[in-house]
């Protein structure tokens, strides 16, 4: 299983009524980091505008592209904001990326890998679950009308079983009223 990023649109004022306007695109590439992932995805024009990276950890998204105008947050390595609690107003950015703390609790990852991903403290998988919809919700509460959500995740094994993860995140961002319109496979 792999790491899997989805990109959201928010298409209405209200967020009321779920009001869609269809997008196509069609990309296939072999990434072998984040940074070249994210490098294909401002190719596609998904990362113009103002860009909000609210788990920015060391910046690795960004080794190959820089948006011209990017807000950074990080609770762990910048400015202590946590991704569910964002100090900006709505409406504020035109592109969020988030890649929240999703690997579920198990066998620890080897040097400070599970601390640089805030998954070092043990919590439940529902605990982890409802901390990255939660932070979905507030990325959408700040993305502008018609603006771009960029959510890292991944399905895993967990407890035997395989956690669709990327499917419940998916789920959560249609109830709010964001529409997905493409997914990328790292």
């Amino acid at each position: 299983l792999f790491p899997y990023t989805t990109l959201f649109r928010s298409d209405d004022e209200s967020r009321g009524e779920r009001r869609v306007t269809p997008t196509v695109v069609l990309a296939t590439d072999d990434w072998t980091s984040n940074a070249e992932l994210i490098a294909d995805v401002a190719r596609l024009g998904y990362l113009a505008g103002h860009v909000a990276d609210v788990t920015w950890g060391r910046g690795t998204f960004w080794s190959k592209f820089q948006p011209a105008q990017l807000t950074r947050h990080d609770l762990l390595t910048l400015d202590c904001v946590d991704f569910r609690h964002l100090p900006e107003s709505d409406g504020t950015f035109d592109v969020v990326v988030l890649d929240a703390p999703y690997k579920l609790n198990g066998t620890p990852a080897s040097g400070d890998m599970d601390n640089r991903y805030g998954v070092d403290v043990r919590a439940t998988r529902e605990e982890r679950m409802q901390l990255i919809r939660d932070g979905i919700t507030e990325c959408a509460r700040v993305l502008r009308v018609g603006g771009y959500l960029l959510v890292k995740c991944a399905d895993q094994v967990n407890g035997g079983k395989v956690r669709w993860q990327t499917d419940d995140f998916t789920w959560h961002a249609l109830t709010i009223g964001l529409a997905k319109v493409d997914s990328f496979n790292l």
